[in-house]
């Protein structure tokens, strides 16, 4: 309850529910039901309304429970009742009725409306996994960014095939449509056409969760397969820098965002750093897989620039051939010398960037692949390092109002990297430098060959553009922070944990979805947090205090009855009086 009061959410829900504070007032409140739902989710249940239910009316004490309004006196006032599940039921629904936004669900919306009620969902997600901070939490943080897909409690249910132009293409198999019109475009014809109408036909899929969407997942041993019928999670962690003490700060979600699969990735994640950033952060890195690197630049990294954001990134292998620009070679969002060699490029990565210390009784088996890995890992490196001594150096930023990307470089021979018959001064450079083989005549060589620094424009470079070269030692130790993120969707999954799969919590529709994610986030946070305050020693924020202990007692008065209790406090019965 110390996390769902402090969040202060309870009060934007009822106000939500009840603007104008008429009718009968409900025995649920949502604070309560709020907390019987966190409650649920840290025992590692099923999030199901049934064992909220049974939280709030037969895991605590009944003294507890009339506090706590899910005791309901009678009219004599001599005895009370739990209430019905049916409150609970109803609560989640009318929360529903009030948030609910999709096309799906609220067809008949203003997409003004839809915006309002979208913001007030998402309002009451983040100022609950807020609340799970602790408040010393820092402030300058870098974000190991992802997203992961969860599947819908209700299943898909394919119709009759329909031609095409009665098919809702949000609700189609993606990649069979796309597969398909590949194949009419390509062979002018197609498998699945109707003999009298000549009309494609494409499967119709519908769902008891309409929100749900069809979408691709990574498979993995769970799953077992790349096919997903429901949502798109995307979450963040806080990291801190390279090298800093890991017991610094506790790795805990800091904004989550649900959608339907198979949607936009983009505004998704820069909608969760502009709240962030409201909220008081600061954030100088995102570091995100290769399925970012492959946006196009004015939807994404742009964006990222714009918000004063650097990349770390891995980058698609779509993205990862040599590109022109006006005579330099570009690889991996950095300018090269046209003279590189074009084998450099070519550098296959090794079997793992990171290895760890070989066990002290590591068997023969285990000490082989331990040389392996690490001669492969040291000969992907010495080539990167090759490379990036034909790498041009950065310079400066040089924005305008037209391109507030553009940068300003020089050539890795005027800049001391290598020796160049282009470039006179550098034959006072050191013997150990590399020399430029056949770098032709100044006449025909790029600009940047004969004059100090070139200027690029943003859109060259803006999409795969990092602070660290891609695959270099600093950007190893760089991106692997990102394995924060994935420790957090696993503690989600984990069947000793959240357990997050199909049924977790047995609702369908977007917000109510959401809001048993955000349930099941709070938990993995509050148990992350107290794992890392007693390993730290911290216990100065309240949700680091230990827990009381449960002496099974409930406190009587001076005639053996039950004491009513008095403002939920946690501490029922005292220990004082327990002992």
């Amino acid at each position: 309850m110390k996390t769902v009061r402090r969040s202060g959410v309870a009060d934007d829900v009822e106000k939500i529910l009840v603007p104008h504070h008429t009718g009968r007032p409900r025995e649920l409140s949502a604070e309560v039901f709020f907390t019987g739902a966190v409650l649920v989710a840290l025992d590692g249940r099923t999030l199901t309304l049934d064992n909220v239910h049974k939280a709030l009316t037969k895991w605590i004490a009944p003294s507890v429970q009339n506090a706590l309004g899910t005791r309901v006196k009678s009219q004599s006032g001599k005895q009370s009742k739990p209430i019905t599940i049916r409150q609970v039921r109803y609560l989640l629904s009318a929360i529903e009725k009030r948030l609910e936004f999709s096309v799906a669900y609220a067809p008949d919306l203003t997409d003004v409306e839809r915006e309002i009620r979208s913001g007030a969902l998402q309002a009451i997600i983040d100022k609950l996994i807020g609340a799970s901070h602790p408040q010393q939490m820092p402030k300058k943080i870098s974000i190991a960014w992802d997203s992961s897909g969860v599947e819908s409690f209700g299943k898909p249910r394919w119709a009759a095939t329909a031609t095409s132009e009665a098919v809702d293409a949000d609700l189609d198999d993606v990649a069979a449509a796309m597969a398909e019109v590949r194949e009419v475009i390509e062979k002018g014809k197609s498998k699945k056409v109707r003999a009298k109408s000549g009309k494609k036909e494409v499967r119709q899929v519908t769902s008891f969760d309409r929100d749900a969407h069809l979408g691709y997942r990574t498979k993995t041993h769970d799953n077992k397969s790349t096919k997903l019928f429901g949502y798109d999670l995307f979450a963040g962690v806080g990291v801190l820098p390279v090298g800093a003490d890991p017991d610094e700060m506790p790795k805990l979600l800091l904004s989550m965002t649900l959608r339907p699969a198979a949607g936009d990735t983009s505004n998704p994640t820069l909608g969760a750093l502009d709240r962030l950033v409201e909220a008081g952060y600061e954030i100088d890195e995102l570091l995100v897989d290769r399925g970012f690197s492959y946006k196009r630049p004015e939807d994404w990294a742009t964006e990222l620039h714009q918000r004063g954001i650097s990349q770390v990134q891995d980058i698609h292998p779509l993205d990862q051939g040599v590109k022109d620009y006006k005579g330099i070679r570009v690889f991996a969002g950095m300018l090269f010398c046209v003279a590189t060699p074009d084998e450099l490029f070519d550098n296959p990565p090794p079997p793992h960037f990171k290895i760890g210390p070989l066990r002290r009784r590591a068997t023969t088996e285990e000490r082989l692949s331990y040389e392996y890995n690490t001669k492969a890992l040291d000969e992907f490196l010495a080539r990167n390092a090759k490379l990036h001594q034909h790498a041009f150096v950065f310079n400066q930023n040089t924005p305008t109002k037209a391109d507030p990307a553009q940068t300003q470089w020089i050539c890795p021979g005027k800049a001391g990297k290598l020796k160049c018959e282009l470039c006179p001064l550098s034959e006072h450079y050191p013997a150990d430098r590399p020399v430029v083989e056949n770098p032709g005549p100044l006449a025909t060589a790029p600009k940047a060959c004969r004059q100090a620094t070139i200027t690029v424009p943003g859109p060259v470079l803006a999409k795969l553009r990092q602070r660290d070269p891609w695959r270099s030692p600093t950007w190893i130790n760089s991106y692997a922070r990102r394995s924060a993120i994935e420790g957090i969707f696993g503690n989600l999954r984990s069947q000793s944990t959240q357990n997050i799969k199909r049924g977790f919590c047995r609702v369908v529709g977007l917000v109510k979805t959401s809001l048993m994610l955000a349930f099941e986030a709070v938990a993995a946070n509050n148990r992350l947090l107290r794992k890392w305050a007693k390993r730290v020693g911290l216990t100065s924020d309240p949700l680091c205090v230990p827990f009381p202990v449960d002496h099974g007692f409930e406190e009587l008065d001076e005639n053996g009855q039950i004491c009513p209790a008095g403002p939920f406090d946690f501490d029922d019965p005292p220990d004082d009086l327990a002992a």
